[in-house]
């Protein structure tokens, strides 16, 4: 049995977030877990797990629902093309969906391995502020598909959110 529940949410976030930026889809200042207080300017990504159920029951692993939004700002900037904001959030969406679809023939296991290893790294880089990361294991990840949000509650203009679903456990099972 897995080690007792440690905030697993936000691990997971945590370590989607360290993913995508070792992917280089953005960098820590544009690739943010849902639970920062840092400051946002667009375009960027939010991760957001929203839900975990135990899968199997007594277990320690749990099936998470896990959204991942690109947000964009329509605000045109001076002496910028007219559809300069909409390419680079349509450049974003496609990195961002791009970076999370990376699998073999049949599942998107290499983008949960990526993710258990970019989770883990955080622990070795920071382990003063990441400890709880040092075992955490995404075991299988999948694709649910993608949404719109709501950009009047954002503050923001355009927001694409892709839809996953995360096995994952606080801690180590390889």
């Amino acid at each position: 049995m897995a080690a007792p529940y440690n905030n697993l949410r936000s691990k997971l976030n945590r370590a989607v977030c360290a993913y995508l930026v070792t992917q280089g889809v953005g960098t820590v200042d544009n690739i943010l877990a849902s639970n920062t207080n840092a400051a946002k300017s667009y375009p960027l990504v939010t991760v957001q797990a929203v839900r975990g159920m135990p899968d199997p029951p007594m277990t320690g692993d749990y099936r998470c629902s896990v959204q991942v939004a690109v947000k964009g700002s329509n605000v045109q900037v001076a002496n910028a093309s007219p559809q300069s904001n909409r390419i680079l959030f349509d450049t974003l969406c496609g990195k961002t969906c791009d970076a999370l679809m990376i699998g073999d023939t049949s599942t998107l296991m290499p983008t949960a391995l990526g993710i258990t290893a970019a989770g883990r790294a955080l622990f070795a880089g920071d382990p003063a502020n990441n400890a709880d990361m040092a075992d955490f294991t995404c075991i299988n990840w999948f694709d649910d598909g993608f949404g719109i949000g709501d950009p009047d509650a954002e503050g923001c203009s355009w927001i694409e959110v892709f839809l996953f679903t995360a096995i994952c456990c606080a801690s180590n099972v390889d």
